[in-house]
């Protein structure tokens, strides 16, 4: 372990900042930057350089494995391999080749080491799964202006789901069994190597690296994929459509996706006239991979966190390209039919491509930091501004683009948030709290967050006449603080 001596007591400075750093470079130049280790909270993480080496890290967690650090959006829980429910899935999926940093993200998300980090292929197999917490400054500022003792945010599923290779929709690499994982889950972040480093493995070329190579595999290994089981279901969807009112409506976009999937293009093409997003209750669309909304992460090494590099802006790039074109194609197809289903709409399957720079290494070793000034000093030297990480923007992509909102509630012991799907009525926003609360549902108390912050709290806003009473049918707003009243008691 390297430990920074001589500094007991004092506030972080910039020859400590200086010494952590070429601490830091030393451990990922012998280390692959799959790999992350921890550090025990014996003493303040400020005495310390995040620890090189996974080995390192098993002894420490087997000495002292109650003494690993509480991450700042701790897990809510850990699962094994939950059976997927689509009405309910908030699930998002780290993606990508072998050794990209997938699994050293995953672990920065947790704040501590839950899945395999090596420096060889294939170091994970079974998916590692964790619900996160969502940062949301409103939540905080909410409990201290009515005094609650706690803050719970809103909470997505993050599963660091094994690398794929060129060749596994055929198999390769354990490929099938991972593609099916994969269409487990609802939001895809791809990570892409956008860093050269000759010390740590790449399936093709560790050096002379090509972002847009490697993200151009992935994407067709999962058209292949999508083409395969459209081949299958198929011809049973025509046969449904002959008997069945809404099969037989929703028959034409099954062709289309299947001529679009033919041509070598992802499924998401096909689905832009659905306007509102795929049918959540469809079991052949939900299943689309390639219809599943994308955050590609671009990996960066830890001096590139700030400004990005050349190869994540050729990605960035490529992507902005091929989803311009897309974009473009579909508009010109709308016009023809006399549609006006925007293409540039949020809500359409083709706006749902994102590209975010992140340093994998770096939010590790921020992720093993104790102290949350230091964590913020640490990553301000490496030119982040404001020292902000860029995981809460990763998960509040992953919020977006799975279609949530939330709404807050706020008492004396707690100030909530809870995830709804936009355009959720108030009766099935209540439902989130408990389901009896559905049938059971008769009012809903509406309060403006602004008000509650700028007048001091709900009773103050009750006596100015800004609490509303909405019906089951009012449609909840992303922030809204809400009571409900049910029969037989109130929320």
């Amino acid at each position: 372990m390297i430990s920074v001596p001589g500094h007991h007591g004092l506030r972080s400075s910039s020859s400590l900042l200086s010494t952590l750093r070429s601490a830091s470079r030393s451990s990922r130049s012998i280390t692959s930057v799959a790999a992350s280790t921890w550090l025990p909270r014996r003493t303040s993480a400020r005495s310390r350089a995040p620890a090189a080496g996974a080995a390192a890290h098993r002894a420490l967690s087997a000495s002292h494995p109650s003494s690993l650090r509480t991450p700042q959006w701790s897990p809510i829980a850990l699962l094994g391999a939950p059976q997927q429910v689509r009405h309910l899935n908030r699930a998002c999926g780290l993606v990508g080749y072998p050794n990209v940093g997938k699994s050293t993200l995953f672990n920065a998300f947790v704040g501590s080491t839950v899945a395999a980090a090596e420096n060889f292929p294939f170091c994970t197999i079974e998916p590692n799964n964790v619900k996160l917490g969502v940062p949301d400054e409103r939540l905080e500022q909410l409990a201290k202006t009515c005094g609650a003792l706690k803050v719970v945010p809103g909470t997505v599923e993050i599963r660091d789901i094994a690398g794929l290779i060129k060749g596994a929709s055929s198999g390769a690499g354990m490929g099938n069994a991972f593609l099916s994982q994969i269409r487990g889950v609802q939001v895809i972040l791809h990570v892409v190597r956008c860093f050269s480093n000759a010390d740590i493995i790449h399936v093709e070329d560790p050096v002379n690296i090509d972002p847009v190579k490697e993200y151009e595999s992935i994407l067709e290994e999962l058209i292949i994929a999508d083409l395969e089981m459209a081949d299958r279901r198929l011809p049973a969807l025509r046969k449904r459509a002959t008997n069945n009112r809404e099969a037989e409506k929703l028959l034409p976009v099954y062709e289309n996706v299947l001529k679009v999937l033919q041509a070598g293009r992802p499924a998401r093409v096909a689905l832009g006239g659905l306007g509102g997003g795929v049918p959540s209750n469809d079991d052949f669309l939900t299943q689309l991979i390639t219809a599943k909304p994308v955050v590609v992460l671009a990996n960066v090494s830890p001096e590139d966190a700030a400004t990005g590099n050349a190869y994540s802006e050729r990605l960035a790039k490529h992507i902005a390209d091929s989803e311009a074109a897309a974009m473009a194609e579909f508009a010109s197809q709308d016009a023809a039919k006399g549609s006006k289903t925007a293409a540039g709409d949020a809500s359409c399957p083709l706006a749902a491509r994102r590209c975010v720079v992140v340093s994998a290494p770096l939010e590790a070793e921020v992720a093993a930091l104790d102290d949350e000034e230091f964590q913020k000093e640490y990553l301000e030297s490496y030119g982040l501004k404001e020292g902000l990480r860029a995981l809460p923007r990763v998960l509040a992509e992953g919020q977006s683009l799975l279609g949530l909102i939330s709404y807050l509630t706020v008492g004396e012991q707690e100030a909530r948030a809870w995830f709804v799907p936009k355009g959720s009525r108030a009766a099935e926003a209540a439902g989130a709290i408990h389901s009896d609360f559905v049938k059971n549902f008769e009012q809903a108390d509406v309060w403006r967050y602004e008000d509650i912050v700028r007048l001091g709290g709900k009773a103050a806003c009750k006596k100015e006449g800004l609490v509303k009473h909405k019906g089951k049918d009012y449609e909840v707003q992303d922030g809204d603080v809400m009571e409900f009243r049910i029969k037989g008691g109130r929320s």
